[in-house]
Parts: C-alpha cells; sequence; structure tokens
C-alpha cells in the first residue's frame, strides 16, 4: 500500500476537511464492528454524519501516527473528550483500521492495541 492515501487521511481528518475525506471514502464504506448497532455506519454518508455528530459534541481526536499494509492503513488515535469527568478511560489512545480496495476506504475498524490493528493490515 502507497504511503500517499495514509498522508492524505491523516492531513484530512486531522485538519477537519471533510470534503477530503469523503472523498477518500468509497460509497458503500462502513464503520464498525457490529451492523446492528445503532452506531455502525453503513455507508460513507453515514460515515460522515456520524464524525460531524462527534465533532460538535465537542470530541477532538487526532490522528498521531499511520502504518500501512497489504489491506490498508492502521491509524493510532488519540482523543480528547469534551467533559474529563465523562471521559472514556479505555478510549483516550487506540487504534483504527481503514482497509482500502482499489485506492478507497472500504472500512473502518476499531482496535484496542497496536498487534492487533497491524495484524488486520497484513
Amino acid at each position: 500500500m502507497d504511503e500517499t492515501l495514509a498522508t492524505r487521511l491523516r492531513t484530512a481528518f486531522n485538519a477537519r476537511d471533510i470534503n477530503d475525506l469523503r472523498s477518500i471514502l468509497a460509497e458503500g464504506a462502513t464503520w464498525g464492528e457490529d451492523p446492528t448497532s445503532e452506531q455502525f455506519c453503513h455507508d460513507r454518508n453515514d460515515i460522515i454524519r456520524h464524525l460531524k455528530q462527534l465533532l460538535d459534541e465537542g470530541l477532538n481526536p487526532t490522528i498521531v501516527q499511520t502504518t500501512t499494509g497489504p489491506s490498508g492503513i492502521a491509524a493510532q488515535l488519540e482523543v480528547e473528550w469534551p467533559d474529563p469527568a465523562t471521559a472514556r478511560p479505555d478510549r483516550t489512545s487506540f487504534f483504527q483500521v481503514y482497509v482500502v480496495t482499489e485506492g478507497l476506504v472500504t472500512e473502518i475498524h476499531g482496535h484496542d492495541d497496536e498487534a492487533s490493528a497491524l495484524t488486520a493490515i497484513s
């Protein structure tokens, strides 16, 4: 996998460039682990809507590192929660995997540690 898409993802995500983020997502991209849960995003528009909602609520995520592999991009995120009293302590630093097919992100999955994220992209 080419580093160009990883750099573009990190730059657009950290700049909150919604248009560029939308352009790297496949139309049928999904986000989440359980397709039956309320939080699961079923397509590109759903992903963008959910991300905007999280940002509007004051969540401040930053991609601090990306690693590429044959199946996609592993990203380490650091998150500042709007209210430290209600922050999820298990979610201040975590990993997401962006599965890439034909140059576009087709799936986004959360991972608790770097090893599982790296395995998912190899």
